[in-house]
């Protein structure tokens, strides 16, 4: 085993940042034939295989225990499983955009879970940096959100992106535990996608969803890109942020992404910028620097493997 320690902490920031503000698009590419479940089994059974193979190459697994398992177990289920199918799902009902404002939250939601559950103070400059980010969100996609209304399809979305912000807190305030244990980020992340894709797998085929699978240029090039970018790259760079600066801080991964993913749309949609919009990035950037000042930098480094 040995800790990487050149790789700072806001360089991670930034992988997890653009690479997440992509995949939004990518998850559009994966909604059609193949049932979600399915489709999440792939990309996380995929990029454990991947990991497992670079683990084996750098020597193989430390050993752990039972009620280490059992975590890994608990968070591969709610930050590799259920939320991930229930974001996949939310973009049945409402554009990737709005599911990507929603799923902020988690910056919310994180603060508050780790507040109760590890008994983790709430500091201020989290708290106003958090206000600033979230109206800053707002700002951007007050367009979108003013053609919600009481179609119950639309609502439908809202309430199952919310249900992909709670499970992913979960899971993500868990992996605080696996700093304290000493773990190394890259095994553990093999188990969590291993668990997570097994269990959404066994949910689909308890549903009665038989496995199918979509050989079209789109559904294989976004399954690849997120296999190895979505989850290899992005949720093992994550897992490190959360052992290096705590769930909460972390979180702010999820006020930047919803950015890049509208600067995508942007290009590829023809989203359209307005000066409000403009407003709400520069609010969300100054937030973020309010938030994270003096701990993009501090001296911890995790063991990655």
């Amino acid at each position: 085993m040995r800790e990487v320690q050149n790789v700072s902490n806001a360089t991670l920031f930034c992988i997890c940042s653009l690479v997440w503000g992509s995949t939004w698009y990518a998850i559009s590419w994966q909604l059609g034939s193949v049932d979600v479940m399915w489709s999440v089994a792939y990309r996380f059974l995929l990029g454990a295989f991947l990991l497992w193979i670079f683990c084996l190459l750098r020597g193989g697994f430390p050993s752990y225990t039972r009620q280490q398992h059992f975590r890994f177990f608990f968070q591969g289920t709610f930050l590799c499983g259920l939320s991930y199918w229930l974001v996949y799902e939310s973009e049945h009902f409402i554009s990737s955009g709005l599911s990507a404002l929603i799923c902020t939250g988690i910056l919310y939601s994180n603060v508050v879970i780790a507040r109760f559950w590890l008994g983790h103070t709430v500091k201020r400059s989290v708290l106003i940096g958090a206000i600033c980010g979230s109206v800053g969100v707002f700002m951007v996609f007050l367009p979108q959100l003013t053609l919600i209304d009481s179609d119950p399809q639309e609502l439908k979305g809202l309430a199952l992106a919310l249900g992909a912000v709670l499970t992913f807190s979960l899971g993500s305030v868990s992996c605080e535990i696996n700093e304290k244990d000493g773990l190394s980020v890259v095994p553990v992340t093999v188990f969590a996608m291993f668990y997570g894709g097994v269990e959404m797998g066994l949910v689909a085929m308890l549903r009665g969803i038989p496995p199918t699978f979509d050989f079209s240029p789109g559904y294989l090039f976004s399954l690849v890109y997120l296999v190895i970018f979505g989850s290899v790259v992005a949720l093992t760079s994550y897992l490190a942020l959360i052992q290096r600066m705590g769930s909460d801080r972390t979180a702010y991964v999820d006020i930047i992404y919803p950015i890049i993913a509208l600067l995508i749309s942007t290009i590829m949609e023809g989203y359209e910028w307005t000066m409000v919009s403009v407003l709400g990035v520069v609010v969300i950037l100054f937030g973020n620097l309010l938030a994270m000042s003096n701990h993009f930098d501090r001296p911890k480094a995790e063991t990655i493997y």
